[in-house]
């Protein structure tokens, strides 16, 4: 994400953090079942590793950042 000089509301930065961790929790998935379709010896433990450490931490974040949102007002985009 790049830096932004732009006077967007807070609301619209962190409503695209969230759709970027939900982007890494689609990528996240795909790995896991990729590993669990592998079937190798360890694979189903480095995917259930990734679901439980990583997965869920995001998913944790998610619901965070969403509760912000929902306490935060929205404010209209100031006209340059």
């Amino acid at each position: 994400m790049a830096a932004s000089t732009s006077n967007r509301p807070i609301h619209a930065e962190l409503q695209e953090v969230v759709a970027q961790l939900r982007q890494l929790q689609s990528v996240l998935a795909v790995a896991i079942g990729a590993l669990h379709e592998q079937n190798a010896d360890i694979d189903a433990d480095i995917a259930n590793l990734l679901r439980h450490s990583v997965g869920n931490s995001l998913h944790d974040q998610v619901a965070r950042l969403e509760a912000i949102l929902k306490r935060l007002p929205r404010t209209p985009a100031r006209k340059r």
